[in-house]
Parts: C-alpha cells; sequence; structure tokens
C-alpha cells in the first residue's frame, strides 16, 4: 500500500512565531540542532536564513557554494516582493522572500504561516516552481512540476510594521536543482492580492553524493543520496524494515564513523511501508553537515553502512 506521511519539521513549526508581531532583534540565533524553544529563535533582516540554517558544521568553501544572491525585485498591486537569495543545494533550497504591503493591508491575518504541502497552496498564499523562464503569470502550471519534487514549505514572520519575511522550501528526492538549470518561481498572496514571479539560473553547487546501503552480511539492500541539507534513501524491499511503518522516521538515524549518531539530520517524510513494497525514507538536516562525515543510517534495531558510489549524473 502506497502511502505519504509529511511530517512538519520542529523547523517550520517554530521559527515563525517567535518573531510574529515584534520588532527584528540585532543578533540572529541559529536553529538548535533539535528544534530548540522558539525564544531562541529571533529574526536577522540582514540575514533572514541564518535563522534557519547553522552552516557553522560546513566548511567556508561549501557556505560559499551553497548561496547565491538574487536581489530580485516585483511590484504588484501596491506590494513589494524580493526574492532575496536562495541557500542549498540540488536536493533542498531555502528561498528567503520579504514582502513590503500597503500600510492598508492588515498583516496580522496571515500570522502565524507555518505549513508544507506537495501542492505549495497555504491558505491565502501559493507558492509554484517551474522550469524554464516564465515571465506571465498565466503562462504558470496549476502546481509545482519540476520532477522529482517531494514537497513546498513556506512559513512566514513579521519584519517591521508592513513587512513580511517568507522562508520558502524546496524538497526534492534526488539531485534535480543542478547548476545551470532555469527555473521560474510564482508567488501569489492573497493577502495584498499580489501576484510575483521570479525567475533566475541556479547557482548552488553544495555537494551531493550517491551510496548503497548494506546490511551486516554486507547485501546492499537500498541506495541513498546525500548532500549538506538532506537525504534520501530507497529501500525496494520495504519489508526488510522490521520496524513499523509509523515509527521509521522517528527511529531514523544517521551515524558517523564512531558509530555516533549525528544531530544534524532527522526524518520528515516515508513513501511506502508496510508491505514488500519499496520504501522510500526523506530527511532534513537542520545543521548541514557534509555527506563524507555519515558512514552508516540507523533505522529501528538495523543498521546499514553507507557505501559511497559517486555524484549523481
Amino acid at each position: 500500500m502506497r502511502r505519504i506521511l509529511p511530517l512538519l519539521l520542529c523547523l517550520f513549526l517554530l521559527c515563525s512565531l517567535a518573531a510574529c508581531g515584534e520588532e527584528p532583534a540585532s543578533d540572529a540565533v541559529p536553529m538548535p540542532t533539535d528544534g530548540g524553544d522558539e525564544a531562541q529563535i529571533q529574526l536577522d533582516p540582514n540575514d533572514p536564513l541564518s535563522n534557519y540554517l547553522d552552516l557553522s558544521q560546513l566548511p567556508a568553501e561549501t557556505v560559499s557554494a551553497a548561496t547565491q544572491t538574487l536581489d530580485l525585485t516585483s511590484e504588484s498591486n501596491g506590494c513589494q516582493a524580493v526574492l532575496q537569495k536562495a541557500v542549498g543545494d540540488a536536493m533542498t533550497l531555502y528561498l528567503s522572500v520579504a514582502v513590503t504591503y500597503p500600510e492598508s493591508v492588515d498583516l496580522s491575518a496571515s500570522l502565524p504561516l507555518a505549513q508544507t504541502s506537495g501542492s505549495g497552496s497555504y491558505g491565502t498564499t501559493s507558492v509554484v516552481v517551474t522550469e524554464g523562464t516564465v515571465t506571465d503569470p498565466g503562462q504558470m502550471p496549476a502546481e509545482s512540476d519540476l520532477e522529482g519534487l517531494s514537497g513546498v514549505g513556506l512559513q512566514s514572520s513579521q519584519m517591521g510594521d508592513h513587512t513580511l519575511q517568507y522562508l520558502i522550501t524546496l524538497h526534492f528526492q534526488d539531485a534535480v536543482l543542478t547548476p545551470g538549470r532555469e527555473v521560474t518561481l510564482l508567488f501569489a498572496d492573497q493577502l495584498g492580492d499580489n501576484t510575483h514571479l521570479f525567475h533566475w539560473t541556479v547557482e548552488n553547487q553544495a555537494p551531493v553524493q550517491q551510496a548503497e546501503l548494506a546490511a551486516e552480511d554486507g547485501t546492499v539492500v537500498g541506495t541513498g543520496v546525500f548532500s549538506p541539507f538532506a537525504a534520501c534513501l530507497s529501500f525496494p524491499d520495504g519489508s526488510l524494515l522490521t520496524t513499523e511503518a509509523d515509527r521509521l522516521l522517528e527511529e531514523l538515524a544517521f551515524l558517523d564513523q564512531a558509530e555516533a549518531a549525528l544531530p544534524a539530520f532527522q526524518g520528515t517524510a516515508i513513501t511506502g511501508g508496510g508491505t514488500s513494497a519499496p520504501v522510500i525514507l526523506e530527511a532534513q538536516a537542520f545543521v548541514p553537515t557534509m555527506p563524507e562525515e555519515i558512514h552508516a543510517v540507523h533505522i529501528g534495531t538495523q543498521t546499514f553502512q553507507v557505501h559511497w558510489t559517486g555524484t549523481p549524473s
């Protein structure tokens, strides 16, 4: 039986509440590795993504390669939207959008917002992403149509009297948003009756690695795609995972060379489970970590060794 159980991460549940209705603090506090307490989360208007991603475990060159400054501006019905920057890799991309509304718009009607969706629709706000350059909103598809897109997250926080800061997250099960790929993002918001189109060429180049997952006897039972920001594990025979399907994500851990659990990754979604049908497990990193730090994957009572096979073609 095919089943999709999307889980809302603490990442999306906590960040929007801290700054709701308050002036931004001068110093940002990175997201704690365990999701933390909402009181620890503050918004930095100069670097909005620093509140959601603690990049301290990545080499400076990797952080630079994972970050793309966009500063794309769109005007619609008296609202100004700025797509500020993108941070991530070919599997997971975080986008920050600041929207400034006319004084007549009541921003409290939209807060708090912390949701994730397969379609990208969130009440009065919708997000759609497609390949190529689109300049007419009427030419955009009704839903995001990039192959391999497994989910879209949206979260908002108030920044000042008339500005909302939106965090958009795109999740893929494989290395899809490779450098050089042209994409268009539609951001439509009924709060101010405004629609914005942003198109750019992806430059984010954080490393993505493929691996085989082997049981204790060396038998390859699955495959994985790993990046600093995410991981996707595929098991062709789901019956090999003896843990109950509802608990697979809770008991998913990534181990370092000393077999200690890395705090960075937490399970976010599962497809399949309960039979011998294929099972796909997805995880997202609170603290992005280089793939080579991962030596094994622990699920319930089982541990699978990670054997690196190269980069996606």
